[in-house]
């Protein structure tokens, strides 16, 4: 009974799915791992870096270890990815150029803080899951990822002098 539980519970992870499952609901590890691939090397693409070279090693190799590894492998890849700065004269570092003087970490006395200088009303509404409390404890790219929310949601008014000054309202 403990041997049908735990490939159930494989199954249900994806874990002990064979490489084909990828497109159907029994392998989500695979579609997790393509994921924070995808996810880590949109942040690098941003940093003006190179996408980390993907072996896909994981889709072939159905053991639950491995898979695993890979998953971790990866999860930690996008945690590295999400602490660099944006490409030099980028859109974004040139706004937080204007905006804080390029301080990613600034602790506004003034009530806006991080490198975009968010309001924390803000930062609270469009921040996503897992992300700090406050935009100057957010590494670069997570205060790049709720400014693109903000700016899909409200447009370049969102920072209406910065916008002006470096030419994109």
């Amino acid at each position: 009974m403990v041997r049908v539980a735990t490939l159930a519970l494989m199954l249900a992870l994806g874990l002990a799915a064979p490489a084909s499952a990828h497109r159907d609901e029994r392998a989500p590890i695979v579609h997790r791992i393509d994921h924070l691939r995808s996810q880590t090397n949109d942040l690098r693409r941003q940093a003006g870096l190179k996408p980390l070279r993907p072996h896909f090693r994981y889709r072939q190799v159905a053991d639950p270890a491995y898979r695993l590894s890979a998953l971790a492998f990866w999860g930690q890849r996008l945690e590295e990815a999400r602490r660099l700065f944006p490409k030099p004269g980028s859109v974004w570092a040139r706004l937080a150029e204007c905006e804080s003087n390029g301080d990613w970490d600034y602790n506004g006395s003034d009530i806006f803080d991080g490198g975009l200088q968010f309001h924390p009303g803000t930062w609270a509404t469009y921040r996503l899951p897992g992300y700090p409390r406050f935009a100057w404890q957010a590494a670069p790219m997570q205060q790049i990822a709720v400014a693109r929310r903000v700016l899909r949601a409200e447009g370049w008014n969102a920072w209406p002098v910065c916008s002006r000054v470096i030419g994109v309202a």
